[in-house]
């Protein structure tokens, strides 16, 4: 199953964490990055990759129809969850380095990175059968369109903001990613909705 491989590539992801740095560099250090800087930067590259995979499945499936992006569309819901555990893993590395990060206490951006994760929880919980049933599948995906919405929202700020801090090309390359995805999602909704006309 595709979660249970984000579960493993997310310990592999911690492990090359671990070993990256210098053996004179301490785990809780920021400048040169330790051990727990590293697995928080690493883990949310991971958990990236699974979010824009599941968001982008259907729009990839409308423009390419392959097997390959049939495959993201009927996956789609296992790339969620592979998602929301390494985002998972991404919470507990940023906890442990926050905690023993000298100085830090806790501001409004805990609570607004806080509701990101109750909607990850949120959509895991729902990403079933039974929930499709109880809630019908109009409201089902009417809440996990909104939230993976806003999940691809939050990603945005947060590589945004690293990109004009760090200047880093992979950032840029991940806020060009994200603006694609979604107005190609955007593109494929309007010709759907548009009536074909002679």
């Amino acid at each position: 199953m595709v979660w249970i491989g984000s579960v493993l590539l997310s310990a592999l992801v911690m492990l090359v964490a671990y070993i990256a740095p210098a053996a004179e560099i301490a785990i809780t250090s920021d400048s040169p990055p330790g051990f727990l800087l590293l697995w928080t930067r690493y883990s949310a590259h991971l958990a990236f990759v699974f979010l824009l995979l599941a968001f982008s499945a259907s729009t990839l499936k409308a423009v390419v129809n392959k097997p390959q992006t049939r495959g993201l569309v009927r996956y789609r819901r296992q790339l969620g969850l592979g998602f929301a555990s390494a985002h998972t893993f991404h919470l507990v590395a940023l906890i442990l380095f926050l905690s023993n990060l000298e100085g830090y206490s806790v501001d409004a951006s805990v609570a607004v990175a806080g509701f990101g994760y109750v909607v990850t929880a949120l959509l895991a919980m729902t990403s079933n059968d039974y929930s499709v049933r109880q809630l019908g599948p109009s409201k089902w995906k009417q809440l996990h369109t909104v939230g993976i919405s806003i999940l691809m929202l939050y990603f945005l700020v947060a590589f945004s903001g690293r990109l004009l801090t760090s200047y880093s090309p992979i950032y840029a390359v991940y806020v060009a990613l994200i603006a694609t995805a979604i107005i190609a999602k955007l593109r494929v909704k309007r010709r759907v909705m548009t009536p074909a006309t002679d």
